[in-house]
């Protein structure tokens, strides 16, 4: 008797073993491709924040503000008066934020969460110190990451100069 081919236990077995193979192969393809997927979005929201937290700072400088007012177009809207006789306008809507020529679009996995901007008074006698600070929160949220992705930007001023 001449045995040439493959017993049908072998044949199962094969192809068993085959298929586990390939299943966990297209596992691990999957799970790279959403690690990819997922840094992709986090480095997005970092630089978009750092671009934020930027081109806020770059306004705010030292001695740089006069006075700032709601300015009642959107829930967020305030106008900024600096020294240079220029007002710059933050906006912030549920899927935008512009502020004078710059606008961060959000994406739809994120959203803007109670926008802020708050006087805080520190007591001093110096008539020429920093005193006071204005603190503007814009946290944006994005609901697969835990964390803020927005501006949080402290400007120190004198009260006894500025009347904010």
């Amino acid at each position: 008797m001449n045995k040439k081919g493959f017993t049908l236990v072998e044949l199962i077995t094969t192809f068993s073993l085959v298929s586990v193979i390939v299943i966990l192969l297209m596992n691990l393809l999957v799970l790279i491709k959403n690690i990819y997927s997922e840094s992709n979005v986090k480095t997005n929201l970092l630089i978009n924040q750092g671009n934020l937290n930027k081109v806020l700072n770059e306004a705010f400088k030292k001695d740089n503000l006069i006075s700032y007012k709601s300015c009642n177009e959107s829930d967020f809207c305030y106008d900024f008066n600096f020294s240079d006789g220029s007002i710059k306008r933050l906006n912030v809507t549920k899927d935008k934020i512009t502020f004078d020529n710059y606008v961060y679009k959000l994406s739809e996995d994120s959203s803007i969460i109670n926008p802020t901007v708050e006087k805080e008074y520190t007591l001093s006698n110096d008539l020429n110190s920093y005193d006071s600070m204005l603190v503007i929160k814009i946290p944006i949220k994005n609901k697969f990451y835990s964390g803020n992705f927005g501006a949080n930007i402290i400007y120190q001023y004198n009260s006894n100069k500025i009347s904010l």
